[in-house]
């Protein structure tokens, strides 16, 4: 008789932990978690011309790697993360952008904001993010003055996001010289 009822909770606890291990890489997977998928299940979410990855990090309730597909826009992956969290601040985010693969969306907090706008942040935090400053942000970079700040912005709108601090030569007014003086102030 004890034999069997040891039998029986050895079984019973077995099957808990099944479900228990299935329950956490469905949760896994359904966010987009691509740490969560094994090695062979990542040749199966490459990119293909329909779906794409992105990664949303900072101020948004589910942080990850997320698969999304082509046209959706960043309003998309924001639900898709949980929503902003309270703390978010959500001024320098444009919802309506459309996403592309590999993109990398970083929602900042109020607190680290203020930081950035009154000069305290810390070393990294003061580099600028020139696919999300407003004019008056970029101003605050040495030698990007009004009519260079609206520059950036209105090529930022025709264009899309900069894919690396360098592009910003591509701005109509910044050449090599002026990304060298600026490069360690700004990031994507």
């Amino acid at each position: 008789m004890k034999k069997g009822l040891i039998t029986a909770l050895v079984m019973l606890m077995l099957l808990l932990a099944s479900c228990a291990d299935s329950s956490y890489l469905e949760k896994s997977n359904a966010r987009g978690d691509l740490e969560s998928v094994s090695s062979s299940d990542k040749e199966s979410v490459k990119a293909t011309e329909d779906r794409i990855f992105v990664q949303i990090e900072g101020a948004v309730k589910s942080p990850g790697v997320y698969q999304m597909e082509q046209g959706d826009r960043v309003f998309a992956l924001i639900e898709k993360a949980g929503g902003f969290r309270k703390d978010a601040y959500t001024v320098d985010i444009n919802q309506a952008e459309p996403l592309s693969d590999g993109m990398k969306l970083i929602v900042s907090t109020k607190d680290e904001r203020k930081q950035q706008a009154s000069g305290t942040a810390s070393s990294e935090g003061s580099q600028i993010d020139i696919n999300t400053a407003d004019s008056a942000e970029l101003m605050t970079i040495s030698g990007i003055g009004p009519g260079k700040a609206a520059a950036i912005i209105e090529y930022r709108e025709q264009n899309g996001r900069f894919s690396s601090t360098e592009d910003i030569t591509k701005v109509s007014g910044i050449g090599e010289s002026t990304y060298k003086r600026i490069k360690d102030r700004i990031r994507v």
